[in-house]
């Protein structure tokens, strides 16, 4: 009789509190520095483990999604969860023939630079590596998921650390603080291609860099991921802020005036801070509590969705709300069973 493992993640999302673009690294991609912590807004995968004569990976998503989410979301070998699972066994001594299903209850908005796709391949590292008794230890597990994207690292890791390189190298975990209580605001059919952000940004003339807005606010040499870290580990909501910032953000707004009219709009009705994170096209906004993030979600319906015309809840031009916290982990495992 065939055994089969059913194992059972949970996959955090990321946001970027500060983004800095600082140059070209040597193999051509672009060399950043940024601030992410992990949210508890987060995909639920179920992995279903059994040893088959004919491999195969099945994936599904279990909870309804629009379709133009479903289009961006690819279920066969492109899908990260698939890439993470032939690392996987591509890098252990006996790898077995294995029938892999993995349903998805998928929070993360797709498209967002909030690492959904990212999270998702995490978490299978992380399911794969149970499944497999912890064939691989922890910093193998980093070194394949530095192979499969920049943000998957940090998915691995979680709380908040100070990312550079492109992103995937990063700083030991900051010491535990207060969390933060965030909206975050994405409007649903918008995507933005990363390439073309990198490739806008180069294109620019002038950007005024968030390290030159903080030199030229507080006469510091302080680096803002690392002013901002050391404040929240003070406990000094209001001096982090100072330092959260997106240097994409003068090149994406020209091109989306929606997305500076969200952040706007989220400033007008009592946001301690908003900006974008990653390259867009969700925006955050900061709050003084989990209270205060649900009534600014709620003034912000009111407010944005009427002033503007815009039917938020309709197929026109809908905008996706959710209020979240910050978090200490990333992806974990929740739940093995073995069944025979």
């Amino acid at each position: 009789m065939n055994n089969r493992t059913s194992i059972e993640v949970t996959a955090p999302a990321k946001l970027n509190l500060t983004f800095e673009v600082l140059g070209l690294l040597e193999d051509g991609y672009h060399e950043v520095r940024t601030l992410m912590t992990a949210i508890d807004l987060s995909d639920t995968l179920t992995f279903s483990f059994a040893q088959s004569r004919e491999p195969a990976i099945n994936i599904t998503i279990a909870n309804n999604l629009g379709a133009i989410q479903k289009d961006n979301f690819p279920l066969g070998s492109d899908n990260l969860i698939a890439k993470a699972i032939r690392i996987y066994l591509s890098s252990i001594e006996k790898p077995v023939s294995l029938k892999i299903d993995v349903s998805i209850v998928k929070k993360i908005p797709i498209g967002a630079g909030m690492a959904g796709g990212s999270a998702n391949a995490a978490a299978t590292l992380l399911a794969i590596n149970q499944y497999f008794k912890g064939e691989l230890n922890a910093n193998q597990l980093l070194e394949l998921g530095g192979k499969l994207g920049a943000d998957v690292p940090f998915c691995l890791s979680g709380g908040m650390r100070v990312g550079t390189g492109r992103g995937d190298q990063l700083s030991d975990k900051l010491p535990n603080q207060n969390a933060l209580a965030l909206v975050i605001a994405k409007p649903r059919n918008l995507s933005i291609a990363t390439p073309w952000v990198y490739s806008a940004y180069d294109q620019s003339g002038e950007i005024f860099h968030l390290a030159e807005k903080l030199r030229d606010r507080h006469m510091t040499e302080t680096l803002p991921s690392d002013f901002a870290s050391q404040a929240l580990a003070d406990g000094n909501l209001s001096e982090a802020l100072k330092a959260f910032g997106n240097d994409f953000e003068q090149v994406v707004f020209p091109h989306y005036q929606e997305l500076k009219d969200i952040k706007q709009t989220f400033i007008k009705l009592g946001a301690l801070g908003c900006h974008m994170t990653g390259s867009g096209p969700t925006i955050f906004a900061v709050t003084t509590g989990r209270a205060e993030a649900e009534k600014l979600k709620s003034d912000f319906y009111e407010d944005y969705c009427q002033v503007n015309e815009i039917a938020c809840a309709t197929k026109y031009d809908p905008i996706d709300l959710w209020v979240a916290n910050t978090v200490e982990s990333g992806a974990q495992i929740l739940e093995v069973k073995s069944e025979t």
